[in-house]
């Protein structure tokens, strides 16, 4: 026999000089883990609802409601732009708003109001509006288009 069998022969654990009477006491004061497989279960469901959540906030606030775009513009006069909107909503219902702004030639904002978007009958609409500018404008274009939940 090879001299770290022996050894390890010789050792004996702790508890094999303790009675059956330590054991037991030994037993009471630190009991084997309770619920292991409870708390393994309760984390499961808890990633997975969150899973679930994360999905469905991510999918519900990437449909927009109401989307708007410049499909044109026409400079009236040093004072004046019209702008043509294409408005599209996930129902009649759906409202919104947007600034529309208008730019010189220099990029300097030189009109700018607040629109908003009402509810109405069909989803895509073209409306047409105007700009009130204090100097030529050379293009009018869209900022901060948000819809009202």
């Amino acid at each position: 026999m090879s001299q770290a069998v022996q050894r390890d022969q010789g050792r004996q654990g702790p508890t094999s000089q303790c009675s059956a009477e330590d054991r037991e006491r030994i037993a009471r004061r630190y009991p084997p883990p309770q619920g292991r497989r409870l708390r393994i279960a309760v984390i499961g469901v808890l990633a997975v609802l969150l899973v679930v959540w994360t999905v469905w906030a991510g999918v519900h606030r990437s449909v927009e409601p109401v989307r708007v775009q410049v499909f044109g513009y026409h400079v009236v006069s040093d004072y004046r732009v019209d702008v043509t909107l294409d408005i599209h909503r996930g129902t009649p219902s759906d409202t919104g708003s947007c600034t529309i702004y208008a730019s010189s030639i220099d990029s300097q904002r030189v009109g700018e109001m607040h629109y908003e978007i009402a509810p109405g009958t069909a989803t895509d609409i073209r409306v047409r509006t105007s700009v009130k500018t204090f100097s030529r404008a050379v293009t009018a274009q869209l900022e901060n288009c948000q819809a009202h939940r």
